[in-house]
């Protein structure tokens, strides 16, 4: 069984994510408050609005920065030869089955993997370590292969099996015609 985990380099630009979305936000707002009560009496009661929204939004970046490095410590990936396990904070593991994974679509920033309980189920996230990252997307990819070799073989038994009883009700339909055949035949005499 390997562990995968998300790369401690690719942090610090998750942070820097996080200030320019918050500091840009915050400067729009604050400009735009200006601009609207430009010249009023209200202008005055943004004298202590606009540092209570500065202190907001670093209160909320830094609520986001420390989930998203919770996130970073917290989130594994357990691959084993029979499925994998996908462990994220605050939400139920993950378990599948390699026969569950379906398919896979490349994004921007990774990859979804689709399976049997529904398409685009996880993903597979360019923040892992890059050689990582290439390892698990070649093995869901051989996984899906495999899963497309088997399953003509599985639909060949299961279409024999289901041969079985159309051949018997075949041969009960054919019993049934010729008794009718024989009761049309007694009523004509």
């Amino acid at each position: 069984m390997k562990t995968y985990r998300l790369d401690p380099a690719k942090l610090p630009g998750q942070k820097k994510t996080l200030i320019l979305v918050y500091g840009i936000t915050f400067l729009v707002m604050a400009a735009l408050s200006v601009g609207i009560n430009w010249n009023r009496e209200s202008m005055k009661s943004l004298i202590w609005m606009i540092p209570l929204i500065a202190a907001l939004f670093v209160y909320s970046g830094l609520r986001a920065y420390k989930q998203r490095k919770e996130l970073w410590e917290e989130y594994s990936f357990q691959v084993s030869e029979d499925g994998l396990v996908l462990h994220q904070p605050k939400y139920p593991d993950l378990k599948l089955s390699k026969t569950d994974i379906t398919g896979i679509e490349d994004v921007k920033a990774g990859a979804y993997v689709s399976t049997t309980r529904g398409r685009r189920l996880f993903a597979i996230t360019k923040l892992f370590p890059d050689a990582d990252y290439e390892e698990l997307r070649a093995l869901m990819q051989r996984w899906i292969e495999e899963n497309k070799r088997s399953a003509p073989a599985q639909e060949i038994s299961a279409a024999e099996s289901a041969d079985v009883p159309a051949q018997e009700l075949e041969s009960s339909a054919g019993l049934m015609e010729s008794q009718q055949d024989d009761g049309t035949a007694e009523k004509e005499e």
